[in-house]
């Protein structure tokens, strides 16, 4: 992350010694919780982080009922390696002050394929449901492999492998996941888009040899999936700037942690907060406006490294699509992870 500071000091604290009574008269008044947060960013904004958060925890031990104080320790926090594992507790504390709940919720989950392939539905556009529907009717006594082997003989090897599903979590809201895992073929499945609550699959198609003959599967009969994801639970309540740059800071820190971060979790982050204001602009109307450049683009730009850097590139390709760039990538060329990742650099440098 790049701090650039954009704007001159919003105070400045004046330091005089030896001058009688010609002493300033705005000085702010560091035994006050505003005058705490004022220092807190004066010093942010002159790149000493630790002073920010030493003031911002001042602030906190006066009242640790308001938000503002933990927006701050967070921001101060994404500089301070030694506090990477408390600044997400920082985010969270402003969050729930800011809005009253917590927003931001990961699941792990596992269904099983029923009989007529409904939990996971396959989108083949071969497969219509005059072709799909009289096989699927057969796959109650028909063993895991059997409707697997059967679409394969229509579909054909010349066709569109791996196929299309799409399936709806348990839960609501879902917004970011990267991959389902089959636990029979233990292939993973990458998504491709998430919309309208339904998680779309590009489903690879696994062959197993049983008793000398060859099987082709996909996601068949009583065969279960495992994935994780995150989700936004938004409410009425889930707005003001303050909310947004603690959200914002949350995508940040994931990214700045690395192989330790929380890659699901800072993507449902930068997801939830372009849903919300898609003109986001950190400290808009704040005092500390201006103190860093960050905007909804590379927020986003570091969704879709969050899922490169775990090589879940149809994910981050998604990520890039939904703000109309990388669209005319193609997942099968050979320079396809390049051409992603310069796509990438250019929403991270916006």
């Amino acid at each position: 992350m790049k701090k650039i500071v954009t704007i001159a000091i919003l105070g400045s604290l004046v330091l005089l010694g030896g001058c009688g009574d010609q002493l300033p008269t705005d000085i702010p008044d560091v035994l006050g919780y505003q005058g705490y947060i004022q220092l807190g960013w004066d010093s942010y904004n002159d790149e000493n982080f630790q002073t920010a958060l030493d003031y911002f925890l001042d602030a906190i031990d006066m009242d640790p009922s308001k938000p503002e104080a933990f927006v701050g320790a967070g921001w101060a926090s994404l500089y301070l390696p030694d506090y990477w594992r408390i600044a997400d507790e920082y985010f969270y504390m402003a969050i729930q002050h800011q809005i009253g709940y917590y927003p931001l919720a990961g699941y792990s989950e596992s269904q099983v394929q029923d009989t007529m392939w409904t939990n996971f539905e396959c989108l083949h556009p071969d497969l219509p449901g005059s072709v799909l529907n009289p096989i699927l009717q057969q796959t109650a006594d028909s063993g895991i492999v059997w409707v697997g082997d059967q679409i394969y003989a229509i579909v054909g090897p010349g066709n569109d492998i791996p196929m299309p599903f799409r399936f709806q979590p348990l839960n609501s809201g879902v917004m970011t996941m990267f991959v389902a895992v089959n636990s029979y073929t233990t292939l993973g499945a990458d998504v491709d888009s998430i919309a309208g609550g339904w998680v779309y699959l590009n489903v690879p198609l696994a062959e197993m040899d049983i008793g000398g003959d060859t099987y082709y599967t996909w996601i068949s009969v009583d065969e279960q999936v495992n994935y994780d994801y995150r989700v936004f639970l938004q409410t009425a309540t889930a707005t003001g700037q303050l909310f947004y740059d603690a959200l914002a800071g949350c995508c940040m820190l994931q990214d700045i942690r690395g192989e330790n971060g929380d890659a699901l979790l800072g993507c449902v982050a930068a997801w939830a907060l372009d849903n919300l204001n898609t003109d986001y602009t950190f400290g808009y109307g704040q005092i500390y406006e201006g103190y860093e450049v960050v905007s909804n683009l590379q927020l986003k730009g570091t969704a879709a490294a969050l899922a490169f850097a775990n090589q879940y590139f149809r994910f981050a390709w998604f990520t890039c699509t939904s703000e109309g760039l990388g669209t005319g990538l193609n997942p099968g060329d050979p320079g396809f992870v390049t051409g992603l990742m310069a796509v990438i650099e250019t929403m991270l440098n916006s």
